[in-house]
């Protein structure tokens, strides 16, 4: 595979820069040396819990790193973290453990079934692959999720683009009574299969895994930092919240349908600040995706930082090992072509058993692969695991159930005008599972305060001194409240994550082969090859060209996207 080469033209050279007194952050720094080289097998290394953290966080780190999955919601992957009263040192986390927490089901399925409780799924090998099929996660959808509302009646159960307005909204000032999971997974259900779900395919969207069943992020959870109020932007999809997550707007977009209207999304970003003040940035992803989705949804900002800031996953474990991580760093899992970005499946088939085009263990094993990398890094003078504060997130919950009402938001704009479906930006998506992981974070720490996703660039511009994007960022609190040692924490005593085996199937990351090209594509599949076919082909793509196979849409973006891209 050719190599890129690891900085561009926008890439902070800092070696030329004049002498300086020493800083608080040198301290930290000369201290964290220390610490590290002092660290031996055995000893207790928790003795630096004795001393609070009172500096400036962002003297804590050198670069940040954000590994972002798909579509999962806090309650989902962590409501059964802790049991009630096992949280420790009198902390308090908001799951589903010890809670009677219930769904209602429409009455026209009229199966004998009222409501569905919440359970701790079962774990089985099938049950790694639920919500199977995929939930609902347009707006109309989470509208429903949110609020039990159908509105006008002709929306039940159809697809999300035929529905009409006001879109199953709710009416102003209305509360989420966050009881309309059942309801929107049953509709969604039948308007992709036409026939209503049984019982026991229905019940699943109300199942939460247990930490048994994701060990390295129950893990990683427990023993740094998990927040349980951090709630993604925009209350609906991927595309939208992950603009929101880099620019703090998405251009008043709300869905990721049509494609073609993504490439006037002159949103600036984060990537931009950082590059204009000098600042190293990269986003890395798996060369066999082949287009990353971050390059495509901010195309307008970022197309000349395509070749010089976009490497694939080698070169990420590569700048691990050397220390050439950049100051921000942005990781995608794969979310083509037999994913490991958790997110679920593509609609049942008769041809594709339960499991076998989606599994959380895999997007698990990734998140021990790329913590694993951090911890055992030891680079003197670049990024090692001293010096890196790590955050896993999820862009938004995906239709998966969540018990906890998200709040309102602070717009973008002062005067924010109405974007699609007349939404104001004005209440935030759902909660999403976030960890932060940094040597200055104490082991089980549980951070309450309400946080979105404008945290990221909120702490990147403190850190860096740079102009905010908009007023979400302007206004949303930092990553501060995961850093609370003076001292760091040795590496040799952070935890060894063990992951679960993974089904052979979805280890198969060649898109040629047989067994992978037959495969269908989930709905973020397709919505992905047919942003890459509007911004190489500048035309919005119809249903019937987007491919429905691995096979045919790896071809076909391996041709549109060929040479554009530095690896």
């Amino acid at each position: 595979m050719k190599k890129r080469k690891r900085d561009g033209p926008n890439d902070a050279t800092r070696e030329n820069k004049p002498a300086r007194a020493t800083t608080r952050r040198d301290f930290l720094r000369t201290s964290a040396a220390a610490v590290a080289a002092t660290a031996l097998p055995g000893c207790n290394t928790d003795s630096a819990d004795a001393v609070a953290f009172t500096g400036k966080a962002t003297d804590t780190f050198d670069h940040l790193l954000v590994v972002m999955f798909e579509n999962r919601s806090l309650d989902n992957l962590l409501g059964y973290l802790y049991e009630p009263g096992n949280v420790p040192r009198d902390q308090t986390f908001n799951g589903v453990a010890g809670k009677t927490l219930t769904n209602p089901v429409p009455p026209y399925v009229d199966d004998g079934h009222t409501t569905v409780t919440v359970r701790m799924s079962p774990g089985t090998d099938a049950d790694m692959s639920n919500p199977n099929p995929d939930p609902g996660e347009e707006w109309q959808h989470v509208n429903t999720q949110l609020y039990d509302i159908v509105d006008p009646p002709s929306n039940e159960r159809i697809p999300a683009e035929q529905m009409t307005a006001p879109y199953n909204a709710p009416a102003s000032g209305q509360a989420p009574t966050m009881n309309g999971f059942v309801h929107d997974y049953v509709s969604n259900y039948y308007a992709i299969n036409n026939k209503l779900p049984t019982f026991d395919q229905y019940r699943i969207i109300m199942d939460c895994f247990g930490p048994q069943s994701m060990p390295v992020l129950s893990t990683l959870a427990q023993q740094f930092a998990v927040y349980d109020a951090w709630f993604c932007a925009v209350p609906t999809m991927t595309i939208p919240n992950r603009s929101f997550f880099h620019a703090s707007s998405s251009s008043g977009y709300v869905v990721n349908e049509p494609y073609m209207k993504w490439l006037s999304n002159f949103a600036p970003t984060i990537f931009n600040r950082l590059s204009d003040a000098g600042i190293s940035w990269r986003v890395y992803y798996d060369a066999t995706q082949v287009v990353p989705l971050t390059a495509l949804v901010h195309s307008p900002m970022l197309l000349p930082y395509w070749k010089t800031n976009f490497a694939s996953m080698e070169t990420f474990y590569s700048d691990v090992a050397n220390g050439t991580l950049p100051a921000y760093a942005f990781v995608e899992p794969r979310m083509i072509f037999n994913h490991n970005d958790m997110h679920p499946p593509a609609p049942l088939s008769p041809d594709f058993p339960i499991g076998a085009t989606s599994d959380i263990r895999a997007g698990d094993l990734l998140l021990h692969q790329i913590y694993s990398a951090v911890r055992t890094s030891k680079a003197i003078g670049g990024s090692n695991a001293l010096n890196t504060l790590m955050l896993v997130t999820f862009d938004e919950h995906g239709g998966t159930y969540d018990h906890v009402a998200p709040g309102p938001a602070v717009t973008p704009d002062i005067l924010q005008g109405p974007g699609e479906f007349g939404f104001l930006f004005d209440r935030l998506g759902l909660r999403v599972p976030a960890i932060a992981i940094s040597a200055y974070t104490r082991a089980s720490t549980v951070v309450n305060r309400t946080v979105n996703h404008a945290a990221v660039i909120r702490t990147l511009c403190q850190k860096f001194g740079l102009p905010h994007l908009t007023q979400r960022d302007r206004t949303a609190p930092d990553l501060s409240d995961a850093i609370n040692l003076a001292l760091p924490r040795p590496p040799r005593s952070w935890p060894v994550t063990v992951p679960r085996p993974v089904p052979p199937s979805m280890l198969n990351t060649d898109p040629t082969s047989p067994e992978l090209a037959r495969r269908p594509l989930n709905p973020l599949e397709r919505h992905i090859v047919g942003l890459a076919m509007a911004q190489f082909n500048k035309v919005e793509p119809t249903p019937d060209q987007i491919p429905t196979t691995v096979g045919a849409a790896h071809a076909l973006l391996s041709t549109l996207a060929q040479g554009a891209f530095g690896l």
